[in-house]
């Protein structure tokens, strides 16, 4: 019964895999699925149609993109297709990982390892997501399940295979084929064949390998691995707060070769590796399994270690730690750490499937409650990834589906698109031209013009990475060959059409104020904190109607602001909406009773209503702290109308001591 809880588990959670893909998954997120866009789908269109590059391959194998390109001869849709794919990979790694350690272990270690592992967030949202995570760790979970679970001269082989299949998907796998040796030298595939097991194993690696090497030879490209720099952009660039673009311009050239790299600075390279080893275990830790189910990590060896469990489980220790080590020269992301997890999943379920504290129940039916235990950390893990999921969903660019509409009704044979991530022009059909290092137009239009550019779509990843250019998101900042033919409502984004006349410099730009306006108004469309000084910057430049806007959409995200308030309150006394001053003014002084500028605002707004008593009273209270000369002249005016001698004194006395203090 344990095993038949396991695969309806196994079921559920494709299953709910499978609705994500058919629903709220519509689009890649502008991280982890970029590469779908710029590289595996391009791919696996050209396989599709007879073309296989080597040289396209320096980062990851061709594994996934020759899957998908199959895939895709089902499905058309490649997007659709690479879900699925990633659907039926996570289900898969499921169902491997349960099968051998019920091999290896017991019933009840596989049903708790496959909770731990369905409950993580990051197994969970790889399992939908278009990248070569979820097929790579299928492949790596079938090599150590045909090498563990089916012990055989044939699946020595079949492991062999599948470890080089893992390798040419993600390379860091490689190192399944040490891994692979090591297990069969410690006689943990057969004893009295460990010889051939092992030369069985290596054939079936390099028969996949072998032929791939060739034809890379043959094509004149050889294999080409760039991981070089991610290490270069690790020890080089990231350490020091250097981003990725940054890396990419400036540095990337320095580095053709690991030799380039440590040359460079062999003492920084070393010191860095020493220090990632620590760092990468706290991070899987905190940021892949979370602190509750590391804990459980650590327990679990302790009490498999004393008895003894985790002999059975040996062989997968060496894979664990080559895995490890194979990541430790990069930079911690919890996706490259996916690799791991099936092996934390395994060691916490022994914190719950050791026979040592099994708190096992007498007088009946012989229980163990301590399993029961296990549903703390897999109850916060499970809650720690529905919030994964829908941050996920939250920052999805659905936008750029919207963009591609309009893109895709008005787009002519040929046409390309200029965007930081090719996201819409494979959503349009049409071609990507990655966003140019260009720091002024005319230099973006000369780029523009050279590639054969029509369009060009302008989003919060470009303004990041190219801030020269913020104003862009603002279509009130008008630019002379640009044309909006599309601008989103939520997240701001715009698609122009690009004109003759795009390279010349709009008269605004020239004025420095204007600009700040512009690049203020499109830093407060990305970021609510910055609407603020929008308001704050339009005001100043009389622009009323806009400071009234970037007020009005602050105050949702600062609801405790009275100075929000008062600055929202004498915005609409200058466009004469007195109602909507009158509110503010006394929201302001609700949140602060203290705040002389809302009573002095309010008291401004009620006397242009013509409702002087109430004036009078809301100003009474503050007269001594005015230090505006213009309002005391009022008050004292308005003082004397209302037959309050010693009021009027007050702002008298009060106006002598502000001109004497000048």
């Amino acid at each position: 019964w344990l095993a038949w809880i396991t695969w309806a588990l196994i079921a559920l959670v494709g299953a709910a895999l499978l609705a994500v893909v058919l629903g709220p998954h519509r689009i890649g997120d502008y991280m982890t699925e970029t590469d779908f866009y710029g590289q595996y789908a391009a791919g696996a269109r050209g396989i599709q149609r007879g073309h296989l590059d080597p040289s396209h391959y320096g980062v990851v194998g061709p594994g996934y993109e020759i899957a998908l390109a199959l895939a895709g001869f089902v499905l058309p849709d490649l997007f659709l297709a690479a879900g699925l794919l990633s659907v039926l990979a996570a289900v898969g790694t499921l169902a491997l990982w349960a099968a051998l350690l019920r091999q290896r272990g017991d019933a009840r270690l596989a049903l708790l390892a496959t909770l731990f592992l369905a409950a993580n967030g990051t197994f969970f949202r790889y399992g939908y997501s278009v990248t070569t995570d979820g097929l790579a760790l299928l492949l790596q979970s079938a090599a150590l399940f045909a090498l563990l679970a089916r012990p055989g001269p044939r699946a020595s082989l079949l492991a062999g295979a599948l470890a080089a299949l893992a390798f040419l998907t993600r390379y860091n796998a490689g190192v399944l084929l040490p891994a692979g040796l090591l297990a069969i030298a410690a006689g943990a595939v057969r004893r009295d064949r460990r010889g051939r097991d092992a030369l069985l194993f290596t054939a079936g690696f390099l028969l996949p390998v072998a032929p791939w090497v060739a034809f890379s030879c043959a094509r004149g490209s050889g294999v080409s691995f760039q991981l070089h720099h991610n290490i270069a952009y690790e020890v080089f660039a990231r350490s020091r707060g250097i981003p990725w673009d940054t890396y990419q311009s400036t540095m990337q050239s320095q580095f053709h070769g690991l030799a380039d790299v440590i040359a460079r600075d062999p003492g920084a390279v070393i010191g860095r590796m020493f220090f990632n080893v620590g760092d990468h275990l706290r991070l899987d830790a905190a940021r892949l399994l979370g602190w509750p189910t590391a804990i459980c990590v650590v327990l679990g060896l302790l009490l498999a270690a004393t008895d003894r469990t985790w002999r059975r489980l040996a062989p997968l220790t060496a894979a664990w730690a080559l895995l490890f080590l194979a990541l430790v020269p990069t930079f911690h992301a919890e996706r490259y750490s996916l690799a791991l997890l099936p092996f934390y999943a395994t060691a916490a379920a022994l914190c719950f499937a050791s026979p040592r504290f099994a708190l096992e129940t007498t007088g009946g039916p012989r229980l163990w409650l301590k399993p029961a235990l296990a549903l703390v950390p897999l109850v916060l893990s499970v809650t720690a990834s529905v919030r994964v999921q829908a941050r996920v969903m939250d920052q999805l660019p659905v936008e750029v589906l919207e963009a591609a509409r309009t893109l895709r009704a008005e787009a002519r044979p040929l046409d390309r698109v200029i965007a930081r991530k090719a996201h819409l022009a494979f959503h349009a059909g049409v071609e990507p031209e990655a966003f140019p290092f260009a720091a002024t137009l005319p230099e973006l239009a000369a780029s523009a013009r050279a590639r054969g550019a029509r369009w060009l779509y302008f989003s919060w990843p470009e303004a990041e990475t190219r801030p020269d250019f913020w104003y862009l998101l603002d279509t009130t900042a008008v630019v002379p060959g640009l044309t909006p033919r599309w601008e989103s409502e939520g997240h701001p984004a715009v698609l122009y059409e690009i004109g003759p006349a795009f390279g010349a410099v709009p008269a605004w730009a020239a004025n420095d104020t204007l600009r700040a306006l512009h690049t203020a108004r499109a830093h407060a469309l990305v970021d609510p904190g910055a609407l603020l000084n929008y308001g704050r910057l339009a005001s100043a430049c009389r622009r009323l109607g806009e400071a009234r806007w970037a007020y009005e959409r602050a105050v949702p995200f600062q609801p405790r602001n009275a100075a929000l308030q008062v600055a929202l309150g004498k915005v609409c006394v200058q466009l004469g909406d007195l109602p909507g001053a009158l509110a503010a003014f006394r929201e302001a002084g609700a949140l602060d009773p203290t705040s002389v500028d809302a009573r002095i605002g309010l008291g401004w707004a009620l006397l242009f209503a013509g409702r002087a008593d109430e004036a009078a009273e809301a100003w009474r209270p503050v007269v001594a702290s005015v230090r505006d000369s213009a309002t005391l002249l009022r008050m004292a005016a308005l003082f004397h109308a209302m037959g309050d001698p010693v009021a009027e004194a007050e702002a008298r006395t009060a106006l002598a001591q502000l001109r004497g203090g000048r």
